[in-house]
């Protein structure tokens, strides 16, 4: 009984450390500042560049810095960035009929559309994949 169960705990093992390495997702980080500032809030986004290579992959930017571990961090590849922060309208369109207020986005495109974006990184099996945005 004893053996089986040391067989048990040695496969859990294995298998395990197989699934973490597999993937070969990498943590992603950095920092993010605007008008010489730390964001304070708001939320990044990498997309692939590159087709059929590489999922997209998100997270919240917190004082100036955001984290993605490596569970759902990216593979090596190209990724256009997308750095959103909405703050509340200050005053609702005359149109409006939602239930929560409207937000408006702080940032420039060249940062925050999809479509503008012209933030380009690398990410790198040997690199520290630490990415710095000062947006002006």
């Amino acid at each position: 009984m004893l053996y089986f169960r040391s067989f048990l705990l040695f496969l859990m093992i294995l298998l395990a450390g197989g699934c973490s390495e597999s993937s070969g997702k990498l943590v992603v980080k950095g920092t993010v500042s605007f008008k010489g500032l730390k964001l304070a809030n708001g939320n990044i986004q990498f997309f692939s560049v590159e087709p059929g290579k590489g999922d997209s992959a998100g997270t919240i930017i917190k004082d100036g810095l955001y984290e993605i571990p490596s569970v759902h961090g990216l593979i090596p590849g190209k990724y256009k960035v997308v750095i959103s922060c909405a703050e509340e309208a200050k005053v609702p369109p005359l149109s409006f009929k939602g239930s929560s207020p409207p937000t408006v986005e702080k940032l420039p495109p060249e940062f925050s559309s999809f479509e503008k974006s012209v933030q380009v990184v690398e990410v790198t099996a040997k690199g520290k994949n630490f990415f710095e945005f000062m947006i002006p």
